[in-house]
């Protein structure tokens, strides 16, 4: 059942004036080659031609709702049979196929593409669900013809990633960390800041995106957030960067201009929700306090992220709370005003 709601090619820079000028468009202060930097490497995957602007148009987003999903007594715990149906549905919803999905968010696939899967372990009382990711990966086996060493399911840290029970056995695929943990730098680790300074900091981006995958799909986990309001898709791309402290006092500038980096924009394709528990009251590293038992879907990051941030509020709403903060989520329309996704979605939400 279900009902809606109203919610270009690469182009290589010739030159340095080409590329300050690009930087400029984009909004990033001094992202070009810096001394030092490896030219070649740098502009093909952090600088590129493209114009972004504002699109005022609007952007699907699905939603799945399960009763049956999520099991509360004696504990928390997920059905692991429910998860592949409401997969199903909610990547589904957003074409009339998923062959036609999948063309959409990976046009140029083959064969031999890699693909990442980015989930958010930060807080293990309330994480992306491993039966949710092993669900996704059957589907991109299935449907893709994907071999499972071309899928890597991936975080920031090893530790975290396995504190969560994400492993290989568990989801069918290869399971990395950036690096080990904060005592073990092994791991594919962080490559040089490719990108020159942004927001007046240099961060370095994790191989896992820029070198051991072509493509990402982006598995946040619903959270209130003191400095940005809400995670979902823009949030979680602070998992993918070394130095997400740099850039909190910020955020609402610096998340957006970080979003806007090509080795990020071009790489996150899809964005899919886990909002079986969430944190809608606390910070991002608080126990959940509610259980939503839905999951939520689209290919555009901001239309993701404003679905988001109305479904919390409602959330927070049937609480008796009101609705978060409005001055730390300045970072939405910044987004928009970089070309960046839309603001109005339209809505269509399945029960199963």
């Amino acid at each position: 059942m279900s009902r809606r709601a109203r919610k270009t090619r690469r182009e290589f820079l010739k030159d340095a004036a080409r590329v300050a000028g690009a930087a400029s468009l984009a909004g990033l202060a001094g992202c070009f080659p810096e001394v030092g930097g490896h030219w070649p490497h740098v502009t093909e995957q952090c600088l590129d031609g493209t114009q972004l602007t504002p699109n005022p148009g609007t952007s699907r987003v699905t939603e799945v709702f399960c009763e049956a999903s999520v099991v509360t007594e004696p504990r928390y715990a997920l059905n692991a049979e429910a998860m592949r149906p409401m997969v199903d549905a909610v990547l589904g919803g957003l074409a009339p196929s998923i062959a036609e999905l999948w063309s959409r968010a990976f046009p140029d696939f083959t064969q031999e593409t890699r693909i990442g899967i980015k989930v958010n372990c930060l807080n293990v009382d309330c994480a992306t669900s491993v039966p949710l990711v092993k669900a996704l990966v059957d589907l991109l086996k299935e449907t893709l013809r994907l071999d499972a060493e071309r899928i890597i399911v991936w975080d920031r840290r090893l530790d975290e990633l396995t504190r969560c029970k994400f492993t290989e056995e568990a989801v069918g695929c290869r399971v990395m960390g950036t690096i080990n943990s904060t005592k073990d730098a092994g791991g594919p680790g962080y490559g040089e800041p490719i990108c020159g300074a942004v927001a007046g900091k240099m961060p370095r981006l994790s191989r896992l995106l820029t070198d051991l995958t072509d493509v990402t799909i982006n598995v946040p986990v619903l959270k209130t957030h003191g400095v940005s309001g809400v995670t979902a898709a823009f949030k979680n791309i602070y998992g993918i960067i070394d130095n997400p402290a740099d850039y909190h006092d910020n955020l609402v500038t610096a998340m957006p201009e970080l979003y806007r980096l090509p080795p990020i924009r071009k790489s996150l394709r899809l964005h899919l929700l886990d909002a079986f528990q969430a944190v809608t009251v606390g910070g991002t590293s608080d126990p959940s306090d509610c259980t939503p038992k839905l999951v939520a879907a689209s290919l555009d990051p901001l239309a993701f992220d404003a679905y988001s941030l109305n479904l919390v509020n409602k959330l927070r709403a049937a609480r008796g709370v009101g609705a978060v903060d409005s001055k730390v989520t300045g970072w939405l329309e910044g987004a928009f005003k970089a070309g960046l996704g839309t603001l109005e979605h339209e809505l269509v939400q399945m029960t199963i």
